[in-house]
């Protein structure tokens, strides 16, 4: 997303429902950075969102259309944040936080080209579970983006320290039931994908 843009976040709307960007995910999605970010507009990201609506998912440890949704989304334009690991790879380990207030957590890097996409999805959360554990909202929107997805899988699961976050209620998290099998598949996918590593964001 660019950032002179942000007006643009305020325009899109399915029906009756208005979307905008969470700050915490404008403040992450940002080009040549260490996450996933979209190198088109705000107003372009949200309309493909619009587009892929009726295809939503419930998120990951949800039942239900009405907290968190996962909304698969056209995947050109993204460009993923994971790296393949092999035994040549070069990692480098640090300790990082994803917002001030959050628990600190090692956090381990890879050297390396960047996979290529060919899925892509928006994690999408309501205005009510934003307020969860002293969650706050961004805007007046009845969803908010949180999180880009894009990557070689079109389940990419979440990774089991955000799980975990979640299911503990730590620090910005949401809580979510997830079960053993959840978090088994996230831990093997995870075994061998790292976060790209930065340069400039060591």
């Amino acid at each position: 997303m660019k950032n002179d843009d942000r007006a643009a976040q305020d325009n899109s709307q399915i029906g009756n429902l208005k979307l905008g960007w969470s700050d915490f995910a404008a403040q992450r999605h940002l080009p040549g950075g260490k996450h996933t970010w979209f190198e088109g507009t705000a107003d372009q990201l949200l309309e493909r969102v619009c587009n892929g609506w009726s295809g939503r998912q419930p998120g990951a440890g949800r039942n239900n259309l009405e907290q968190v949704v996962v909304v698969p989304v056209d995947p050109d334009g993204f460009v993923a944040n994971t790296v393949l690991v092999n035994e040549d790879t070069i990692l480098h380990a640090h300790l990082d936080r994803r917002q001030h207030g959050e628990d600190a957590f090692i956090r381990v890097t890879a050297e390396g080209q960047r996979e290529k996409p060919t899925f892509a999805s928006v994690v999408m959360y309501s205005a009510e579970t934003l307020t969860e554990n002293d969650g706050t909202r961004s805007g007046d929107y009845d969803w908010e983006v949180v999180c880009l997805l894009a990557g070689a899988s079109e389940n990419e699961p979440m990774d089991p320290l955000t799980m975990a976050r979640n299911m503990l209620e730590k620090p910005g998290g949401t809580y979510a039931p997830y079960t053993a099998e959840e978090f088994a598949h996230s831990i093997y996918y995870w075994s061998c994908r790292s976060t790209v590593h930065v340069k400039s964001e060591e």
